[in-house]
């Protein structure tokens, strides 16, 4: 496939998962792929799309808060890393700034957002709701800039001005981003733990990092067992909730018998 398309197809992939990110994210979660179709690359696309994955786990943007946004560093740094043919290392090189620029870009953009629901709020009122639907459509639109623009200027330097960056770079900081990259998917994890009922279920967590690490099973192996687990669970938890239930109607019952005697 020819650059310039690559460079079109990419731009404007961002631009659907910025929109999507306001919505069902249903390509979000499916990019990995779309890069890997763009760019010939299906492997390194999964690798390094997995590996921002892990360092977005665990992050929300609870009440408005703007937080690094992941998929966009998976975009910019996963396609020039495979563009340039460089490794996971240029990829987040590249991916974790623009991923860090998304916070203030982000920013931005719900500001903007703001003066749109309030022009969009004016119309409304005044019963002009042709217009105002008009006007909501410039929400999505930012949101779609937001990743476009930044993916677009890291795809308009093409990999040659990535490489002369990178030549550019000392060794310490090359090899700082990639000790940063190996831990931050163990932050992620972390903070992801901390909010789960770890506690609650550390037997099965301790279970899990046996199979992965000592018997070596693969990681979908795992995945199953653990929502074989699940399943069980949850199918066990509505039996006791069902029992319960007609335990407390008998005794309900009964003691209405004993009131009416």
């Amino acid at each position: 496939m020819p650059d310039m398309i690559q460079n079109i197809l990419i731009i404007a992939l961002a631009f659907v998962i910025g929109i999507d990110s306001v919505g069902l994210q249903v390509v979000g979660l499916l990019s990995p792929v779309f890069i890997g179709l763009i760019t010939g690359d299906m492997t390194t696309a999964l690798v390094i799309s997995g590996t921002f994955g892990l360092m977005g786990l665990g992050l929300a943007s609870v009440g408005g808060s703007s937080i690094p946004d992941y998929a966009l560093a998976t975009l910019a740094g996963g396609y020039i890393a495979i563009r340039s043919g460089q490794g996971l290392e240029t990829a987040i090189a590249i991916g974790v700034p623009v991923g860090l620029l998304a916070v203030q870009l982000d920013i931005i953009v719900k500001l903007l957002v703001n003066f749109v629901g309030k022009k969009a709020q004016t119309l409304a009122n005044q019963g002009k709701y042709r217009q105002m639907n008009r006007v909501m459509y410039i929400g999505p639109i930012l949101y779609g800039l937001k990743f476009a623009l930044p993916v677009g200027f890291v795809v308009m330097f093409g990999p040659t001005f990535v490489k002369n960056v990178l030549g550019i770079l000392p060794t310490w900081f090359m090899n700082g981003l990639s000790i940063a990259g190996g831990l931050l998917p163990a932050v992620g994890i972390a903070i992801l733990l901390h909010y789960m009922p770890t506690k609650k279920y550390l037997g099965f967590l301790i279970g899990g990092y046996v199979l992965t690490a000592y018997l070596a099973l693969p990681i979908l192996g795992v995945a199953l067992i653990g929502l074989g687990f699940a399943y069980t669970i949850f199918v066990l938890s509505n039996d006791n909730s069902k029992a319960e239930t007609t335990t407390g109607i008998d005794a309900s019952n009964e003691t209405g018998d004993d009131f009416d005697e």
